[in-house]
């Protein structure tokens, strides 16, 4: 693999991650904005992961985030979002990714990924993405900096 993390955890469960897709409003962003330390960490992930950003694109801000910080944005369509959030995580194997995002939209996509990730935010989180998620955080960079630290995950998930 070119891009990606390879985790044995204690649990006895195996990550090979490849992708990492992130819901953006309430997870990353709030009101629009990135949320303090968020964008240099993306910028660090998409050197060691494929980073995809889900966006209604509401505050149309997707070209200039795709252009800034070196990931991929998938700006969703009418309907049902959290149904096109699971459709893109099969899309890229959903074996090897990871989810992050906090609203009902994204409970299927964290409850199929590899491995799903729920932030407690500013927003809140709904307490279906809460039980679809293998682990919870209350901030995005604490989530973001597993990636980069992958020891921590083995803390989170050992017996």
């Amino acid at each position: 693999m070119t891009k990606g993390l390879e985790l044995d955890l204690p649990c006895g469960v195996r990550f090979e991650i490849e992708n990492l897709v992130l819901d953006m409003n309430g997870t990353l962003s709030l009101d629009g904005e990135f949320l303090p330390g968020v964008a240099e960490r993306l910028r660090r992930l998409s050197d060691i992961l494929n980073v995809f950003i889900l966006t209604a694109d509401t505050n149309q801000t997707a070209t200039k985030i795709q252009e800034d910080l070196g990931v991929v944005i998938r700006v969703l369509g009418p309907g049902r979002g959290d149904v096109q959030k699971l459709h893109f995580i099969e899309e890229l194997g959903r074996e090897k990714t990871a989810a992050i995002g906090n609203g009902y939209n994204d409970v299927l996509m964290l409850r199929e990924a590899a491995l799903g990730i729920c932030i407690i935010g500013h927003e809140g989180a709904c307490k279906e993405a809460l039980m679809a998620s293998d682990a919870v955080f209350r901030d995005i960079n604490d989530a973001l900096d597993l990636f980069l630290n992958p020891n921590r995950l083995v803390a989170t998930f050992r017996r």
